[in-house]
């Protein structure tokens, strides 16, 4: 694993080397093992590379890496995990091998195949090829967005980098805040790409490819389509069939994924995914299996005994530790360095310690990310559904005034519902009250229209006061399929998983050199469950029904037969009772007349109401802005 960036100025000086390397070192933890620069001055380019080393751990495996005939330089992020199937394929064709890598077979590929050969591979990444003598640069991204890319194109400059940070460091007299990217932050917690928070500045879409050519002019490609994929035939055959083959094939991706010359671990939470995951390995495997876990002081976030059951019925080397409001005053200084873009996932402080945890123990580490948008395991998925079922019949009037009347007794009412039952966690409470008012106050006939709401922190109409104007840019959901869960799962797919659960993790186990994998995200199981029947994901309110019954042949049911709790942090309490200090610093008058975006004077009636512990939705809006002032201090002054 590795972090890429290369500049390209096409007819001008300057010195490219010294411009590639600053760029280069901005990501130095994504790659501490080795570095390089490839520079083609008569073309005007240059390309730097970081190296993580997990397969190859020589020298033949430096990068950037020219081919035997010198045409191709490749600058490479990623693993590919059938490289050693396609290595004699290549083999036969004529190519050499100077070592071991999946690099050097990715390079040889696309020289046999040309930019195609990026259908061919199985794995994540992210990576260019510099073809010197068509003077074209090629770009590509996996298939789900497991590897993050970043280009910037405008005034007669090509860049890219695995990180935005990078290209802040190359073009910062160039870069503008694109108002309507905060906007969608403010709406989402997260940017959705191909947009970014700098205007001119793009994020390579998932499944896609880029050519960018001696002019600059560039020609996007998709090459992969899981919306298209969702519309083929549906299998056909029992559960029992079914489900075999889902295990064969998951098999097969889940010990691909341990292929390294270096120790391997698992993030096992003990929820349904992580645990299939680490049974499937424990199973197939002969050495024990790693396993790293946190938990939470506040035993109503905590699930790690969950996980130490599940880590002793199978018998891993297991590992785990406790989160604590020490962390997080130990982390948010570095939020703006972790997550170079204005991010909100307060879960990415827990992210990062287990990343932190495990880098002590492995070099790279498995974790369990896709199987919600898979296999249908959002709770969020079932609500909607049965608002779905349940109002779209009525006229919007009802369910307008039902949110209507949430909005007056909805914090109360959660706060009730608390003190009754102390088990009951009180600020997701009051996020599902939040954002079920939000959906029911802006019913529009259909939950489709609704469904942004019930994922949204700030609302449109606060919105536009906030920071003058906005229009959602995402497309509606009640457009793009029939089936009202497939619709919701793509719609995720397609923003919430690569923008917001996959920038997560790869940015918190890049920060401390250590490499994810997410074997869940293997296209032929994103392939074979978009074309799974509705009922073996989804039967009667149990959610992932067919990772269920599959972890069934693995463990026994009880240490995995409980309601979804999902990866919860005390942000409410966080926040007030540690992390005040934060809101005062970043949050106050003064600091805000340095920045012309958010209106001070909504800001201050936010954070006054989140001082006063009024309303149930302050605290959210408050981290989302202050992750956006930490961040603007970090890099705009």
């Amino acid at each position: 694993m590795c972090r890429i960036t290369g500049i390209w100025t096409p007819g001008t000086g300057g010195d490219l080397a010294a411009v590639c390397t600053s760029m280069r070192d901005t990501m130095r933890p994504g790659g501490p093992d080795d570095k390089g620069v490839f520079v083609d001055s008569a073309a005007g380019i240059a390309l730097g590379h970081r190296r993580l080393t997990i397969i190859d751990l020589t020298e033949t495996g430096h990068q950037p890496m020219t081919s035997t005939d010198g045409r191709y330089t490749i600058c490479y992020n990623g693993e590919v995990y059938n490289y050693r199937e396609l290595r004699p394929e290549l083999a036969t064709l004529g190519f050499g091998f100077r070592g071991t890598s999946d690099t050097e077979v990715v390079l040889n590929a696309f020289a046999a195949w040309g930019p195609a050969s990026v259908e061919r591979l199985i794995g994540m990444f992210a990576y260019a090829v510099w073809d010197s003598q068509a003077q074209c640069l090629h770009l590509f991204r996996d298939r789900m967005g497991v590897k993050p890319l970043y280009y910037y194109l405008h005034n007669g400059t090509f860049a890219f980098a695995s990180e935005l940070k990078a290209l802040h460091a190359g073009l910062a007299d160039r870069l503008e805040i694109d108002r309507a990217a905060l906007a969608e932050f403010l709406h989402y917690g997260y940017i959705s790409g191909p947009r970014c928070i700098y205007s001119h500045v793009a994020k390579l879409e998932p499944g896609c490819r880029i050519t960018v050519c001696g002019s600059l002019d560039m020609e996007h490609h998709r090459y992969w389509d899981p919306e298209a994929l969702s519309r083929l035939p549906l299998f056909t055959g029992s559960e029992q069939a079914l489900s075999d083959r889902l295990e064969e094939i998951i098999t097969d991706a889940f010990l691909k994924r341990l292929i390294a010359d270096v120790p391997v671990g698992v993030f096992l939470s003990g929820g349904i995914d992580s645990s299939l995951v680490t049974a499937v390995l424990a199973r197939h495997t002969d050495t024990p299996i790693r396993t790293f876990t946190i938990g939470f002081a506040e035993r109503s976030y905590d699930e790690s005994g969950w996980a130490r059951a599940v880590a002793r019925h199978l018998g891993t080397e297991h590992v785990e530790e406790t989160v604590t409001p020490d962390h997080a005053r130990a982390i948010l200084p570095q939020w703006p360095e972790i997550y170079d873009e204005p991010f909100g996932d307060i879960s990415g402080i827990p992210t990062t310690i287990v990343s932190q945890m495990t880098r002590n123990h492995v070099k790279v580490s498995l974790s369990a990310d896709g199987g919600d948008e898979l296999f249908c395991g959002y709770h969020r998925y079932w609500v909607m559904e049965r608002l779905q079922h349940y109002l779209s019949p009525l006229p919007r009037v009802v369910p307008r005034a039902m949110g209507r009347a949430i909005g007056l007794v909805g914090t109360d009412i959660a706060a009730d519902v608390a003190a009754t039952y102390p088990a009951l966690r009180l600020p997701a409470i009051r996020d599902r009250m939040r954002k079920l008012q939000a959906v029911l106050a802006n019913w529009g006939g259909d939950a489709g229209g609704a469904y942004p709401y019930a994922v949204a922190y700030w609302l449109p109409d606060e919105i536009r006061t906030l920071t003058g104007a906005y229009a959602d840019p995402r497309a509606s959901l009640k457009d793009t399929d029939p089936d009202f869960l497939t619709s919701m799962m793509l719609w995720d797919m397609k923003h919430y998983l690569p923008e917001d659960i996959l920038t997560k993790v790869d940015r918190a186990t890049m920060s401390v050199s250590l490499e994810g994998r997410d074997p869940f995200l293997d296209h032929r199981i994103v392939e074979f469950a978009l074309r799974l029947p509705m009922a073996l994901k989804y039967r009667r309110g149990s959610m992932k029904y067919i990772l269920r019954r599959l972890l069934a042949r693995y463990l026994p049911e009880g240490l995995f037969d409980r309601p979804k709790q999902g990866f919860a942090v005390p942000i409410y309490s966080w926040l007030h009772d540690d992390l005040m200090h934060l809101v005062d610093e970043h949050l106050n008058p003064d600091a805000l007349k340095s920045q012309t975006e958010i209106d001070p004077a909504s800001v201050g009636r936010t954070v006054a109401a989140f001082k006063s512990r009024r309303g149930s939705v302050a605290v959210d809006r408050v981290w989302l802005l202050l992750v956006y002032l930490m961040w603007r201090e970090r890099y705009l002054g």
